[in-house]
């Protein structure tokens, strides 16, 4: 049998070929691990800009003053993952912000604790890759952050994220420093592609800064919207027992969200419930002009007919008053924010006396009864409504029962 192994001068040439692709491979894999570092920076600054938007769009910071750049820090905005530079903690990384009357811009500027970041305020659609140095210092993002306006704007506020209050702020007197203000969102609303306003269709999904609607109807000029969730508002529950209440220092507070159910006949938490009136303020039997009262028994006196009231007595008046208002402070016209209509659930397509907006002959859509949320009605209608996530339309007198909210917004 004949064996044979390598020679001395075959393993050289294995050990020579060997190191010359590793010459031309180690700068090239380098070269795609430091690309693509860059690339996730610059995901990371995009996904805590959106992030902000949440914070700038509930209205609560006052960022409405059109010759202010408003800078908040990273650090302040809370996201789904605790985001950080693909290269370490960010030290210094600001949001930048501005508005023009109409709708808000967002820029970008960082360093982390390698020195690698984005040193010039920068807007979020031209953030790129490329523009990542090295050897950064904090004061290097601090001194433009404390100097830059955007747009020819003189003045300066950073946020406290302590206290959410503009506790920094400066004046500029030498502006030239500014950069451009170049391509502010003029238009906060946004329709599927191809559409607009006209000619979008009942059952399309609207945006509206970080909110979502169905189209419900057209009503001459106006676009009448349903909101696609729940606002997170209300009790926080375990099954049936209340556990806590949603409050200003939730992110998102107010705004819409997917985790905001309310009563669901098969969910175990039935987060987002709220009572129409927890002052039970009726009008009593139609016809009449008395209260109607409510007593610890559950029962109702005079009558067990209520006219329908939404006025500052209800619950619910003051959470869609005050989305109305975050909205607004998105940039969007908004020309009346109320609940959907009982006439608005039949025209959809839930049966008028069937009690059903799915079971047949109930054609109404599935959109509209993904979660559970209160309906309104005039005046001149009777009892409170509301749609359950099982299909049902339901219009029974019960006044403690609790739902959600879910606004109708026209435009």
């Amino acid at each position: 049998m004949n064996k044979k192994g390598f020679t001395l001068i075959e393993l050289l040439a294995v050990i020579i070929i060997l190191g010359i692709l590793m010459i031309i491979a180690i700068p090239s894999v380098t070269r795609y691990i430091n690309d693509s570092r860059k690339s996730a920076y610059v995901d990371t600054a995009k996904e805590i800009i959106s992030g902000t938007r949440t914070i700038v769009n509930e209205g609560k910071l006052g960022m409405y003053d059109t010759n202010t750049t408003y800078y908040i820090p990273a650090g302040c905005i809370q996201t789904e993952n605790s985001l950080k530079s693909p290269y370490g903690e960010f030290t210094k990384a600001y949001v930048g912000v501005i508005y023009n009357g109409t709708g808000y811009k967002y820029y970008w500027i960082s360093v982390d604790d390698t020195g690698q970041g984005i040193r010039n305020i920068t807007p979020q659609d031209k953030l790129e890759p490329e523009l990542i140095e090295s050897d950064l210092k904090d004061d290097d993002i601090e001194n433009v952050v404390e100097s830059t306006g955007v747009g020819n704007r003189s003045e300066i506020k950073i946020l406290n994220c302590t206290n959410n209050s503009w506790d920094r702020q400066y004046h500029l007197d030498n502006i030239s420093n500014n950069i451009p203000e170049e391509g502010v969102e003029t238009s906060i609303v946004v329709y599927p592609t191809g559409k607009t306003k006209e000619t979008v269709e009942v059952g399309e999904i609207v945006t509206i800064g970080t909110e979502e609607f169905y189209v419900v109807k057209h009503d001459g000029n106006d676009l009448v919207l349903l909101a696609h969730y729940n606002l997170k508002v209300g009790n926080i529950c375990n099954n049936s027992t209340i556990i806590g209440e949603y409050t200003s220092s939730d992110p998102g507070y107010g705004l819409q969200s997917s985790e905001v159910k309310a009563w669901q006949p098969d969910e175990a938490d039935r987060n987002g419930t709220v009572e129409f009136s927890s002052s039970f303020y009726w009008n009593g039997k139609v016809g009449t002009d008395y209260p109607g009262t409510y007593s610890s028994s559950n029962t109702y006196t005079p009558g067990t007919v209520y006219a329908y009231v939404y006025d500052s007595n209800s619950n619910l008046k003051q959470y869609v008053d005050a989305y109305k208002i975050a909205l607004e402070g998105m940039g969007a016209t908004i020309k009346e924010a109320r609940l959907l209509r009982i006439e608005e659930a039949f025209e959809l397509g839930c049966g008028n006396g069937t009690w059903s907006c799915i079971s047949s002959p109930a054609t109404g859509p599935s959109w509209l009864v993904e979660t559970s949320f209160w309906l309104g009605t005039p005046y001149s209608n009777i009892r409170v409504w509301r749609i359950l996530a099982t299909g049902l339309l339901n219009n029974s007198a019960d006044f403690g029962n609790v739902f959600g909210v879910r606004p109708v917004i026209v435009i």
